[in-house]
């Protein structure tokens, strides 16, 4: 039974107890192959305490994440579905703006692995699209205090220099991002009656801290989130409170997935293999684009007939993130008990045991891969990032995908095999089918010198409407084949032929 938030002991005196990996730079954890550190993810007390400071908070939604929305009495808004990362801490604010009105957004740089900020767009039926958003190491610091983003410079800042102050007004934002008004996201809106949902995404804390990245789990009472104060136009200034949040219209309402239950299960049922479809035997992963193309379009298997049906933008959809590329394939276990996917890890930051410096060589901030519900339910099954997946010598990652019961004997992390949930399949609904799901892999804040990187993918169109991801990405495009459990325990202990 997990331990009742009231009852957690956040003294300096137990903090060990709640996450026992030393917080300081000099921790030494356990490595498994590719210097990979033997535990990770975020504690189940950080867990906890992350949702017991921010549970009241009247603007900001109780945090959101897929292990969020596994505590006793959490609110529907909590619930991932909208294809999260597990090791990501979402905080939600939903409200209405009044004419002529802005927020600030005073708060502190977090020890986290990546932090943003975006006002999603509004795309229509429930969906929500790539909008407008801020990186952590575009956000300028307050007078005497250091962005510990700034990838030049070192994480290691102390408490009191690491402040910031974010603007949130009306209107579309310039479409140069170098012309923006500093610390400042647009709304892509006038109307007092557009909804606008503001989000903050946490990746990945530091040990020691709690899902905000700010507060250790030896302190008490801070939240760690940004304080919030309306500016209206007749000049008054409101802080958080109830005055404030009656104004904006704020609400707890939860997203909706983005795709209808009864959409989708017409188009299997329309499919040429509705057992197995959107999902086909020879599985190729594809950027996500937007959701007509993306989801609608995979049950179209000529690029050309696809394309012309549905278009091709980036426009996003499931709230992604504008910061990131999502790329994704169907599984079906009807072709095999296991998946197994390979690719090339590309190099990414370490900070979870408190490294102090960026390295100067990354590829990317952040890379994970996930097990997911298909469109209609948005869930997430199981989550890894980059520092849990094993690399070869060569840098290159084996992943196993399966039911806990066909896992592989050799699929762990001691062979330098990653191996992750397949699930419960399309989701928890009528009519859902618990051998297809999604796998994606997420790739955050992408530098512009990498070659391979999917942030070089061309969109499809009418003229080229072949996919290039794997033209583009070379050894880190993610290459999939079904085996059964007994093949791959005969491959030996790396899985390897």
């Amino acid at each position: 039974m997990a331990t009742p938030v009231a009852l957690l002991d956040t003294s300096a005196a137990n903090s060990e107890s709640l996450d026992p990996i030393a917080t300081d730079a000099a921790a030494k954890p356990e490595l498994f192959p590719g210097d990979t550190t033997a535990r990770t993810s975020m504690s189940r007390a950080a867990i906890e305490i992350t949702d017991r400071r921010n549970r009241n908070n009247v603007f900001w939604a109780p945090p959101r994440g897929l292990r969020y929305g596994l505590l006793v009495g959490a609110l529907p808004i909590q619930q991932p579905n909208l294809y999260p990362d597990e090791n990501t801490t979402y905080f939600v604010a939903q409200f209405k703006l009044p004419p002529g009105a802005s927020l600030t957004l005073r708060g502190e740089y977090g020890h986290l692995r990546y932090f943003s900020f975006a006002v999603a767009s509004q795309l229509g039926d429930g969906q929500l699209g790539n909008g407008d958003f801020i990186r952590d190491n575009e956000i300028q610091p307050d007078e005497g205090s250091v962005n510990p983003f700034d990838q030049t410079g070192t994480r290691d800042v102390p408490r009191g220099n690491r402040r910031y102050t974010m603007h949130v007004v009306q209107g579309m934002p310039p479409k140069n991002r170098e012309g923006r008004a500093m610390n400042t996201l647009y709304t892509s809106t006038d109307s007092a009656e557009a909804p606008i949902h503001l989000s903050i995404r946490n990746y990945v804390p530091d040990v020691g801290f709690d899902g905000t990245g700010n507060v250790r789990l030896d302190e008490k009472d801070r939240s760690g989130l940004p304080e919030v104060t309306l500016h209206l136009p007749d000049g008054r200034e409101i802080s958080e409170g109830e005055e404030m949040a009656k104004i904006l219209r704020v609400t707890r309402r939860n997203n909706p997935a983005g795709f209808s239950e009864a959409d989708w299960l017409e188009l299997v049922q329309d499919s040429r293999d509705p057992r197995n479809a959107p999902a086909v035997p020879d599985v190729q992963f594809q950027r996500f684009w937007n959701t007509p193309y993306s989801v609608n379009g995979s049950f179209v298997q000529d690029p050309a007939r696809r394309v012309e049906l549905y278009p091709a933008n980036n426009e996003g959809g499931f709230a992604t993130n504008p910061d990131t590329v999502y790329q994704w394939a169907q599984f079906s276990l009807g072709f095999g008990q296991v998946a197994v996917i390979r690719a090339k890890m590309p190099r990414h930051a370490r900070t979870r045991h408190g490294q102090t410096s960026w390295p100067q060589d990354s590829q990317l901030r952040y890379f994970s891969v996930s097990s997911s519900a298909t469109a209609p339910s948005g869930a997430g099954w199981q989550s890894l990032f980059d520092e849990e997946i094993p690399t070869d010598e060569h840098g290159n990652f084996t992943l196993v995908m399966s039911w806990p019961e066909d896992r592989p004997s050799n699929a762990v992390k001691e062979n330098g095999v990653a191996w992750i949930d397949f699930g419960a399949g399309e989701g928890r609904y009528v009519g859902a089918r618990n051998w297809v799901n999604v796998l994606y892999f997420r790739y955050q804040d992408n530098s512009p010198g990498w070659r391979q990187s999917p942030s070089r993918i061309p969109v499809p169109t009418v003229e080229n409407p072949v996919p290039q991801d794997a033209e583009v990405m070379q050894e880190y495009y993610p290459r999939a084949v079904y085996m059964s459990k007994q093949d791959f325990e005969a491959l030996g202990p790396q899985g390897k032929r």
